[in-house]
């Protein structure tokens, strides 16, 4: 039967279980309501008190027909119901409770009630065996004996010591001798998995030193061994070391619905048993799913811990993870050498229109829906409604990616590439600090280039003057200069007014456009606050006089309108009577008749006279500008050379974070000493300038960086030691690519250090080790995405380091790796795996988690080269004998 409502589908989860539930057949069971009606109010109750696995015990008995109903209707609500008996064994002054979980698939077969030849074996004549005091034959030993001889006849079972510390309870009827002596006992071990209702808080400590480690001692775990329906679930308090009481629950990490998997939690305690509800505290991806291209229809839902891609090569494992890190906006980074080839695995993948849908977590509890189509931006969505919001990592911090060979990258980039994916999104502001400061230099270069020529314009307009005057004077010698100037003075008059009216046009346009982009500012904000009133009342009338200031802007604007409309009246009066004396200055240039001589000439020159001081004025304050403009751009590139050094300041507190999560790696980093970058850059600038090899060697020894060698231009001649000519090609190559190089960041230099030495001098197999547990040290790290984490690792290191330091991360951390190591999936105790087959025209996609009896057979098969060669390898180990033999 196939789980109700998939409580799986994000793989394994914690539930909470009830390992010592009676039923209405059992004699000691109060219950005086309609016998048609148990079933569905035992479930019921169940549901009421959370119980998703439950061990149906009674004393002495196993009823068939009753158990297989309520199983049936417990699976309708997603509850686990594991078949048992509570056995009272002959050991002890009375006897001892003995609760025994039997696989009910391999008990109960084919007709056959294996269970019940059990206990009529057991009680072979006993009478009365259905009270609860009532002692069978077998002593302990006797029972694991018989327990053991149905396991290899295929019908599996375990042990929970009944309420160990009441009477009938393991601990209350043996002594201390006796418990270390049967702790030895390899079938108490193997049969024995938990203790049930310890209360006592002391008894740990006697326990541990009867079973000699902690480690041996079996799992504690609840049980109601309820009497009535009321008692379903009430499973008690105890107190702490402290003297506080707390509820006492057991809670099952199971990836499905199986004996197995209940078993392998009691053994797996440290893992797979809880006392409480356990929670994740981090952010992970909860499901991706496809619309169109070879992943149509799939869906795949993640577990917030250990998720795994598996299949043989080709499969498509790292075509979803490549997809996923192309939803989800994560940058490939500067070291990804198969850029290209990962980005048309993706659109072989999705095909033109194809959808991804990713929903996510964050450490709210907030669960976000991003939408993907091929080649367009995201879209994201909280509960249907869609945000407007920039990126993704608005919402949801940037998984940490790595894709095939990048952990064993040499790549000079990878380790800064390494350090930004850390520290994810924690830069971005101060990164669009930088870029708006070089968007201001390049401004004011660009400004600065405008007024590149001024000297020569000058020489060029005063030059102008000079002919006009000159040419002026022969006006002067004939006699005829009084004559013109009146129609001269005339034209320049004119000529200033219409300056005056075109400069007070540009000052009330400025004006207007002044009052109109802050006219609704004043007019609609208040400074309101109930929780600082008296502030903000006295910020609100400071607001107020300002507006009225502000309003005096706007009537100044109409004053100016007003006195502009009058200085255009007069202006055209001006030119009115101009107008007027038309004829008269025709008469005066027709009297004039002298050869060679034009009376037109005399206004032109005036005219050339007066414009070319009007320019003079011009070059003048343009000269001024050009000035400032070089100090602006001094303080912009001195401001930009700041905000460089505050990157690098949270950079190097940034790395101090990480280098405290772990000792045995760490990361140095140097301000601008990326030397190699800062050449490369020379090398392209000044290609073909006639400088050598060690010329640019010397500027990097001299210079950090393009913006020491433009403050120090002066000085460049005697400090780089080379030829004038070579210099004046130098500085005119940096002036005519000022605004590129003034902005060019030499980047700071990343070094991972491991042991003590750097780590590209490691082998490659030291190096991904280093690398994944450095990752795995990242506590801020929510979500890990590696594609074949095992590439340069061998089975020692990746069970012995990785898998174990994983194991201590779940709760904390998501994992998703596709590997082709069975150690990575099964070690690793993951909670969801994903099966992938690439098919004739799509990726075929099954997903299940490692309690799954399908899934187990999938991990066989492809990582196992199939259950045949998994058997031989199993036996030739077995033949080895490997223990015996060390």
């Amino acid at each position: 039967m196939e789980v109700k409502d998939s409580i799986f589908k994000n793989g394994s989860t914690w539930l909470k279980a009830d390992f010592h539930l009676h039923t209405k057949a059992d004699k000691e069971f109060d219950y005086k309501q309609e016998p048609n009606e148990f079933i569905k109010l035992y479930v019921e109750q169940l549901r009421l008190k959370n119980i998703s696995i439950g061990l149906i015990a009674n004393h002495n008995k196993f009823d068939a027909e009753e158990f297989r109903n309520l199983k049936k209707k417990a699976f309708k609500e997603n509850i686990y119901l594991l078949s048992g008996v509570e056995l009272s064994v002959n050991d002890g002054a009375n006897g001892i409770h003995c609760l025994i979980a039997f696989d009910y698939s391999s008990w109960i077969k084919n007709g056959d009630n294996f269970i019940e030849q059990f206990l009529n074996s057991a009680f072979e004549g006993v009478a009365n065996r259905e009270n609860e005091n009532t002692r069978c034959k077998y002593s302990l030993t006797d029972l694991f004996s018989k327990l053991e001889a149905h396991r290899k006849d295929g019908r599996d079972s375990f042990i929970i010591m009944a309420h160990v510390e009441q009477r009938s309870g393991f601990c209350k009827e043996l002594d201390g001798g006796r418990i270390s002596q049967i702790s030895l006992d390899e079938h108490f071990r193997r049969n024995v998995l938990a203790f049930q209702k310890l209360r006592t808080f002391d008894l740990i400590t006697n326990l541990s030193l009867w079973f000699k480690e902690a480690n041996n001692i079996p799992a504690f775990v609840e049980g109601s061994d309820c009497k009535n329906l009321a008692e379903i679930g009430v499973c008690g308090k105890q107190k702490d070391e402290n003297g506080y009481e707390t509820d006492k629950e057991s809670w099952l990490k199971v990836g499905d619905f199986n004996f197995e998997a209940v078993k392998y939690a009691l053994i797996d305690k440290k893992n797979r048993l809880s006392s409480v509800a356990r929670k994740n505290n981090n952010s992970f991806i909860k499901s991706i799913a496809f619309e169109g291209g070879l992943l149509d229809k799939t869906e795949i839902g993640f577990s917030p811990e250990l998720n795994n891609f598996i299949g043989i090569r080709g499969s498509g494992k790292s075509s979803i993870l490549e997809i996923l890190r192309y939803t989800l906006g994560i940058s490939l980074g500067e070291q990804t050498s198969d850029k290209k080839y990962k980005d048309s695995l993706i659109e072989h993948v999705l095909r033109s229109g194809g959808k991804v849908i990713v929903n996510v977590v964050d450490k709210l509890h907030r669960e976000y829906r991003i939408e993907k189509i091929y080649g367009q931006k995201e879209d994201i969505f909280l509960n249907d409604e869609r945000l407007n919001i920039p990126t993704i990592d608005t919402i949801f911090n940037t998984p940490v990616y790595f894709g095939q060979k990048d952990l064993s990258n040499k790549d000079i980039n990878f380790e800064a590439d390494l350090v930004r994916k850390l520290i994810g999104n924690r830069l971005d502001s101060i990164k669009a600090q930088i870029q708006n400061k070089n968007n201001e230099i390049i401004d004011v270069i660009t400004n600065l280039r405008k007024l590149k020529n001024l000297d020569e314009y000058k020489k060029e307009v005063v030059a102008t003057i000079s002919d006009a005057e000159y040419k002026l004077k022969v006006f002067k010698e004939k006699g005829i200069e009084g004559k013109l100037k009146q129609q001269s003075k005339f034209d320049t008059d004119i000529s200033k007014f219409n300056n005056v009216l075109s400069e007070i046009k540009s000052f009330h346009n400025d004006l207007k456009e002044v009052y109109n982009n802050y006219k609704t500012f004043f007019s609609d904000s208040k400074l309101v606050s109930e929780d600082n009133k008296d502030v903000f009342e006295k910020a609100d009338e400071i607001f107020k006089q300002l507006s009225i200031e502000f309003e005096k802007i706007g009537s100044a604007s109409q004053v100016i309108a007003a006195k502009s409309n009058e200085l255009n009246i007069l202006h055209k009066q001006l030119l009115e009577k101009k107008e007027a004396l038309k004829e008269e200055f025709a008469k005066i240039k027709r009297e004039i008749n002298i050869p060679n001589v034009n009376p037109d000439d005399f206004l032109k020159f005036n005219r050339i006279i007066e414009t070319s001081k009007l320019k003079l004025v011009e070059i003048d304050k343009s000269e001024k500008k050009n000035e400032e403009l070089k100090r602006l751009l001094n303080d912009k590139v001195s401001e930009l050379n700041q905000l460089w050094h505050k990157e690098f300041q949270i950079l190097e507190s940034e790395v101090s974070r990480i280098n405290k999560n772990d000792n045995s790696l760490s990361i140095d980093i140097d301000y601008k000493g990326r030397n190699d970058v800062f050449k490369d850059k020379l090398q392209e600038v000044l290609r073909g300038s006639g400088l050598r090899g060690a010329t640019y060697d010397s500027i990097v020894n001299v210079y950090k960086d393009f913006i020491e060698i433009y403050r120090d231009f002066p000085n460049v001649n005697v400090k780089l030691n080379i030829s004038e000519s070579l210099i004046a090609e130098f500085k005119s190559r940096i002036s005519s690519n000022l605004e590129e190089l003034l902005t060019f960041r030499v980047q700071d230099k990343f070094t991972i250090n491991y042991n003590g030495k750097p780590l590209k001098d490691h082998s490659l197999g030291q190096r991904a080790t280093a690398l994944i547990l450095f990752l795995l040290a990242q506590k801020e790290t929510d979500v890990l995405i590696i594609d074949q984490p095992e590439d340069d690792l061998d089975n020692q290191t990746i069970y012995e380091d990785v898998i174990k330091e994983i194991k201590q991360l779940k709760g904390d951390m998501q994992f998703i790796f596709a590997t082709h190591n069975a150690n990575i999936p099964v070690l690793g105790d993951s909670e969801r795996i994903v099966s992938c087959r690439y098919l004739e025209s799509r990726i075929d996609v099954s997903a299940g988690t490692i309690d799954n009896a399908d899934t187990q057979k999938e991990i066989v098969t492809i990582m196992e080269g199939g259950e045949e060669a998994f058997n031989r390898r199993k036996n030739i180990y077995s033949i080895w004998n490997i223990n015996k033999k060390n």
